[in-house]
Parts: structure tokens; C-alpha cells; sequence
């Protein structure tokens, strides 16, 4: 099944994004590239296409995405 994102859920999902600390890029295509420092490697690029689909790590962080938009006050805290 390939992952993508419905469009009423793209403008908030850069923005918090935005709000995490990434980086945003836009592409000349309608893409959009995202960028973190300290987070962990895995995590560090989020390519969004113009399509809505993304790559893995705009798949785990959309998911992360949907639960803060289901619990706002909801904190989980992962140890290492």
C-alpha cells in the first residue's frame, strides 16, 4: 500500500514540522524537503513529493503527525 497523506492534513503537517525544528525546502516541482539536526539519523530528511507521498521518515513522522492530532496533550517519552 503506498503511503500519502490527504490533502486537509499537508498545510498543518509542514507546519509542525516547522514547529519540531526542521528545516523546510520547497522544490520547484511542489515538493518539499525537511531537515533536522539533532534528531536521530533516521529522521533527518523528510521528503514530501507534490503528489503527497513521502519517504519513510515522512511516513513515521506523519504517524507521530496523527496521534498529537488525536491526544494535542498527549507526551511520549521514549528512553534509549
Amino acid at each position: 500500500m503506498i503511503f500519502r497523506i490527504k490533502q486537509k492534513h499537508e498545510a498543518g503537517f509542514k507546519l509542525w514540522l516547522e514547529k519540531l525544528g526542521y528545516t523546510k525546502k520547497d522544490l520547484a516541482d511542489g515538493s518539499s524537503t525537511f531537515t533536522g539536526k539533532g534528531t536521530r539519523k533516521t529522521l533527518s530528511y523528510v521528503f514530501l513529493k507534490n503528489d503527497l507521498t513521502g519517504n519513510a521518515a515522512c511516513q513515521v513522522l506523519f504517524d507521530e503527525y496523527e496521534e498529537h492530532l488525536d491526544n494535542p496533550d498527549y507526551l511520549d517519552v521514549k528512553v534509549a
